[in-house]
């Protein structure tokens, strides 16, 4: 928590840039959930840390001692910081299909997930950055096999992406072409 005042980070970016609510990033600041190192080491990189700076200060933090950094912390500007850039991928794209196939909302999504819904949306907006943990937790939450977004992944175009596109087109056809559709799509 120290760390995370000290480098002008609010309790919502925080979760905003972890992907978790406000309530887990507290949780987690008050010592209620046992971390990996692993874990422990992202989210201090997080705020701009390395795991080695958190361990010396923790060390002193014990020993009663005032937190002098060595090395001075670095501000980004918002244009520096994941959330703020718009990095679409193709699992981005996938996820994104995939709850939108199911018709689960993202306010649903957040909820079968166990994050928060402004991290869903940043997920499918790539500003959150995914590794291949995160991507079988979600696709699970939403009812699917991995297989089944390796699948997707292949794919040239997702199915929501084609609906979409058919949609607009369909939306500027006149009367007579609407009824040409209309009578071809009810041949299927």
């Amino acid at each position: 928590k120290k760390i995370r005042i000290e480098s002008g980070i609010t309790l919502k970016e925080a979760g905003s840039r972890l992907g978790l609510s406000l309530q887990a990033v507290a949780a987690i600041e008050q010592g209620r959930v046992d971390l990996a190192e692993t874990r422990i080491s992202e989210i201090v990189e997080n705020y701009g840390v390395s795991l080695m700076e958190f361990k010396r200060i923790t060390r002193v933090i014990e020993r009663g001692g005032k937190v002098r950094r060595k090395v001075p912390i670095t501000v980004m500007t918002n244009q520096d910081r994941r959330s703020y850039q718009k990095i679409i991928t193709k699992e981005c794209k996938v996820l994104k299909s995939l709850r939108k196939e199911r018709e689960i909302s993202q306010d649903k999504a957040s909820a079968l997930c166990g994050y928060s819904r402004p991290a869903i949306g940043h997920i499918e907006n790539g500003r959150i950055e995914l590794d291949r943990e995160r991507i079988e937790h979600i696709v699970q939450s939403y009812g699917f096999e991995m297989g089944r977004f390796i699948e997707a992944l292949k794919m040239d175009e997702q199915r929501d992406e084609v609906v979409e596109l058919c949609l607009e087109r369909i939306k500027e056809l006149n009367g007579s072409k609407l009824e040409i559709v209309k009578n071809l799509l009810a041949t299927f």
